[in-house]
């Protein structure tokens, strides 16, 4: 009887654990036996309301006193604390996934002009459906900024056109312009790719003029060369990269990562996941960040956003901003 009772307290357990490692995968779409412990223990906590961060400062451990450039997932990451590396290139904001919640975007884009970011470029799924109502309510949020603002779409962004019939990017075209573009800045060339069409992912046009951005004398001159997209091109644990809908994305995915390696890009940045996290591709090397989410739904952390400070050494330093 006393093995029998210890067996079924085990089985329980066995089964308690497999349930709470489902919820923990479905809620936020990743695999915690793949992820860093560090970043497990400061996530998971925020399921169940309850911030790791609040707590470190009730008992008198600022989390702002730790370096901003600190990553729990690639320890030395790229990057230099603020005011060491030299004179300040430019500052800019990075937002991500606010899905309908205008005010956590208003909020981020208020936050971070104060900060002093010269502009903002925001990396798609502003809406849940990619509605024109949505899309005219969230660049009235980014005009009253006071910002200017570079933006993509997500994959959100793309659904109301689809189900009718019209081409996935008419609604966010109509509103915001293209979805991909680039620009240059203090010697930075900024590249904003369009890669949130679950079905057909970067289309031969757009993947020429990527390549041919990345071969201009301009951006061979450049200081730092940096690519901003929806979806990761790549992700050590979550699923919501290229390909989570197609598999074979997944292929194209790898050959823009060889592209961008090769033409000199510093940095990938993407959205989507709704975790902040910095890792690299483990193939070519490649160093990218995944901003975290504005929305409060479907987000494991607190709503938060992410700046980027470029210094005149090309050194530079990524914050992950709570607001």
């Amino acid at each position: 009887m006393v093995i029998f009772r210890m067996l079924l307290s085990l089985t329980m357990f066995l089964i308690l654990g497999l349930g709470a490692y489902q919820a923990y995968k479905n809620f936020t779409g990743t695999d915690p036996l793949k992820m860093d412990p560090q970043a497990i223990i400061l996530s998971a906590p925020t399921i169940f309301g309850f911030n790791i961060q609040d707590f470190s400062a009730k008992l008198g451990k600022n989390p702002e006193s730790q370096s901003p450039s600190e990553d729990i997932s690639r320890p030395g990451a790229s990057g230099s604390p603020r005011g060491k590396a030299g004179k300040l290139l430019v500052r800019f904001a990075l937002v991500a996934d606010s899905h309908n919640n205008n005010e956590n975007l208003s909020r981020a884009l208020s936050s971070a002009k104060k900060e002093g970011a010269k502009f903002v470029i925001g990396l798609g799924d502003y809406t849940e459906v990619g509605t024109i109502d949505e899309l005219q309510k969230t660049k009235e949020v980014f005009v009253s900024s006071g910002l200017p603002y570079y933006v993509t779409a997500g994959d959100h962004d793309l659904w109301d056109a689809r189900d009718k019939g019209h081409a996935p990017t008419e609604r966010f075209s109509e509103v915001f312009g293209s979805a991909f573009q680039s620009f240059s800045d203090s010697n930075i060339r900024f590249i904003i790719l369009f890669n949130s069409d679950n079905y057909e992912g970067v289309d031969a046009l757009q993947k020429k003029w990527l390549k041919d951005i990345l071969e201009s004398p301009e951006t061979k001159e450049s200081k730092k060369v940096l690519v901003f997209l929806h979806e990761p091109l790549y992700h050590p644990s979550s699923d919501h990269m290229m390909g989570k809908v197609t598999p074979k994305l997944t292929n194209q995915a790898s050959e823009l990562t060889r592209i961008m390696k090769e033409g000199g890009v510093s940095e990938v940045f993407a959205g989507d996941v709704h975790n902040f996290g910095r890792y690299e591709d483990p193939k070519s090397g490649l160093k990218m960040t995944v901003v975290g989410a504005l929305a409060t739904e479907r987000n494991v952390q607190k709503p938060r956003f992410t700046i980027v400070d470029v210094f005149e050494d090309g050194s530079y330093n990524i914050s992950d901003t709570e607001i």
